[in-house]
């Protein structure tokens, strides 16, 4: 693997833990809860959210901002803004003030005709109030196939994005 391949997919590890988590469904959400003011459960995870998350050791250390959106219905997005890196999408579920997303990324490579990497993020969070905090786990696959580049962990925390 040549070092800037391997930079590449250390600078992809940092950027990819941006919150999010692991679903089997997605949960679906009524709009009408978030409209009777501050809602709570599923419900309070409606809409955006600043975090800084940073991965653990022997990771990138150095801690990234991004900003993750809850849809209704399930949707979820994710995307770095400093620094900015490609953003991700997925599916979210919660339970209480608990909560799982997972989402996928990926790049293309520095050659067109390499298969780049994809990313598969698995995020476990809690929240309270307007804030929410929690811990990801990052796979990082050869393009589209199976085989494991490389694997990484790291935590996030946050707070509500309000108008």
């Amino acid at each position: 693997m040549s070092q800037s391949r391997a930079v590449e997919r250390r600078t992809l590890l940092r950027g990819a833990g941006v919150a999010g988590a692991a679903v089997v469904g997605a949960a679906s959400v009524p709009v009408e809860a978030v409209a009777e003011g501050r809602p709570s459960g599923a419900a309070g995870l409606l809409g955006g959210w600043r975090i800084t998350h940073t991965d653990d050791p022997p990771g990138n250390t150095t801690p990234v901002a991004g900003v993750v959106t809850f849809g209704a219905g399930g949707a979820f997005a994710a995307q770095d803004i400093a620094p900015v890196t490609p953003g991700g999408l997925g599916s979210w579920h919660a339970r209480g003030d608990r909560f799982e997303v997972v989402f996928w990324s990926g790049e293309n490579g520095d050659d067109p005709a390499a298969p780049g990497v994809t990313l598969r993020v698995h995020v476990h969070g809690r929240r309270h109030a307007d804030r929410i905090h929690g811990s990801y786990r990052v796979t990082i696959y050869a393009g589209a196939s199976t085989t494991v580049l490389q694997r990484g962990t790291g935590t996030f925390s946050g707070w509500r994005v309000e108008l």
